[in-house]
């Protein structure tokens, strides 16, 4: 149980993190004057800016904290990577989806939303052919240790 807290624990501070640059990279992109957390129709909806800012960091913690907990699954081993795979995706859809809606990255109707999932699965796709390529290399380089 301790191990789960502390995940989460982590993948909220990530979020934080990643959230926060993130938000200050497209400030300088878009050559903002001041600091916006999020589009500035995510920011119109609050009466200060900190309050954005604060709804921002909630946010951004909750999406990590979906991407720490979602990571877990693959740890279940009597699943077959397919499986944990797919329902890994599904998890991380379902579950930030509405988090990227509510942050108003995207509009919410069809042709956005279908964008949206067309790049969310890009990301995850191209994600995952990283990791194993990582891993396939972690296995060479532990099979050349067996050897010696």
């Amino acid at each position: 149980m301790k191990k789960y807290i502390l995940s989460a624990i982590k993948g909220m501070f990530l979020g934080i993190a990643i959230g926060l640059c993130v938000s200050i990279f497209f400030n300088y992109l878009n050559g903002a004057d001041t600091y916006l957390p999020s589009t500035p129709v995510f920011t119109s909806h609050f009466a200060r800016p900190l309050d954005a800012v604060t709804f921002s960091v909630v946010l951004w913690a909750l999406m990590g904290l979906v991407f720490s907990m979602g990571a877990l699954i693959f740890q279940i081993e009597r699943w077959t990577l397919l499986k944990r795979t797919i329902v890994n995706f599904f998890v991380y859809y379902i579950f930030f989806t509405p988090l990227a809606f509510t942050a108003h990255w995207f509009i919410i109707d069809l042709p956005h939303i279908l964008v949206f999932t067309i790049m969310f699965t890009l990301i995850y796709v191209l994600i995952w052919f990283i990791n194993a390529q990582l891993i396939k290399n972690d296995i060479k380089q532990i099979n050349e240790k067996l050897k010696k």
